[in-house]
């Protein structure tokens, strides 16, 4: 149904078939190459960022990261892999990846450290952006099997099967709300002190990067007074599901759901436009007031915020567990 629906939203339909057209060519030619590999069944390569979220664009870069299940380091065992997969995903993704090395063709991490440390002082803010962005916007690329698996394993590190049932996923909602928080701060780092580039990135702050954490939400709200087993695998199935498609398949029939369409589709017709993307990638801070495109676009971006909050308050009733976990 949710595809059906983006017919009437021209910018999020094309950007949504051109994504799954070039991950059907990714996935096709990643698998070609591997198949002769007498690693392949140890090999998991993930998207997230525009991949993941459905939304890519020939302007996208593809944020890309490999698992390798091996105690051995990947650079002894699957060099010649590694080479190859850098080379399928830099034919089919002309632009390059960002250079904060938490992504990237060169990246291969284990499984299990993406287990370890949730919380802990190691926990870095490369592991806990690949470990929520992961859960909440990831796609595979090669080893789709072991990518749902993984998934429900990260996942049972949050939901324990001795939890008390009916009980909101609270230690996973809390470190979706920190990731969120983190996103903030770590922006006001790279524009302050590595003088990243400033107003395109804002602009994703006021929209992806808040439907990436509201999606979250309404996939714990949505299995908040199940079992914790049943919460385990719901929460893993909701999570095959884009951010904007979750709020949709939760609650299609609310005004705001159609609202909250209407918004993103105009980010993302706006930011499509080259002369825009250029005005924002190239705009400073200080110049943002005077700055067309910016004004607007921040405008909507309160929109959202407030249409978001409509929504939540009409989906769930007063007394629904995710009002209080979001205060406490």
């Amino acid at each position: 149904m949710y595809k059906k629906v983006l017919v009437d939203f021209p910018a999020l339909d094309q950007a949504s078939q051109f994504t799954a057209e070039k991950l059907k060519q990714i996935r096709s030619s990643l698998d070609s190459a591997l198949q002769a590999s007498p690693h392949k069944e140890k090999i998991t390569v993930v998207a997230v960022g525009s991949y993941g979220r459905g939304e890519a664009s020939e302007s996208s870069d593809i944020d890309a990261y490999i698992m390798f299940d091996s105690d051995r380091a990947a650079a002894d065992v699957i060099a010649n892999e590694l080479k190859e997969i850098e080379k399928i995903l830099n034919s089919h993704v002309l632009k390059e990846t960002g250079s904060t090395g938490t992504f990237g063709a060169d990246v291969c991490i284990r499984f299990t450290d993406m287990l370890s440390n949730i919380g802990g002082k190691d926990d870095s803010n490369a592991q806990i952006t690949r470990r929520l962005l992961f859960l909440l916007e990831g796609t595979w690329l090669y080893g789709e099997d072991r990518f749902r698996q993984y998934r429900l394993e990260l996942l049972s590190r949050y939901i324990k099967p001795s939890g008390a049932d009916g009980k909101i996923a609270r230690f996973l909602l809390n470190d979706i709300i920190r990731y969120y928080r983190t996103i903030a701060t770590d922006f006001e780092h790279k524009v302050s002190d590595q003088k990243q580039e400033w107003g395109l990135r804002q602009v994703k702050l006021r929209f992806s990067r808040k439907i990436l954490y509201f999606g979250g939400i309404v996939a714990i709200a949505e299995t908040a007074e199940l079992p914790q087993q049943q919460t385990l695998e719901k929460i893993s199935d909701w999570f095959d599901h884009q951010g904007l498609e979750r709020l949709y398949k939760a609650s299609p029939d609310l005004p705001q759901t159609a609202q909250v369409l209407r918004l993103y589709e105009y980010f993302l017709e706006r930011v499509s436009k080259p002369d825009v993307r250029q005005t924002l990638e190239q705009l400073q801070k200080e110049d943002r007031d005077t700055c067309e495109p910016y004004c607007d676009l921040r405008e909507k971006g309160v929109e959202l915020s407030e249409v978001l909050a409509e929504w939540l308050k009409e989906k769930y009733p007063a007394d629904h567990q995710i009002h209080h976990a979001l205060i406490f």
